[in-house]
């Protein structure tokens, strides 16, 4: 799965989502990010945790379905 990529596909994820002025859906960063799908939902915690990213919504079970870079 993630193993030795998880620090290339990070930098996937936050280029795609940094090319976006505002929020955008996890569906397109899983579909249109290049990083490996099963790597997203750990990255964009890791990223929410360290505080680059926001959650704007979630799915019912609480998996991010929207987000957004977090505004200082």
């Amino acid at each position: 799965m993630c193993g030795n990529y998880k620090f290339i596909d990070t930098c996937r994820i936050v280029s795609y989502i940094k090319s976006f002025s505002n929020q955008i859906r996890v569906e397109d960063i899983i579909l249109y990010s290049g990083a490996d799908k099963l790597c997203v939902y750990p990255a964009l915690f890791e990223l929410e945790q360290s505080g680059f990213l926001e959650v704007v919504e979630r799915e019912e079970l609480g998996a991010p379905s929207v987000v957004r870079i977090k505004k200082t």
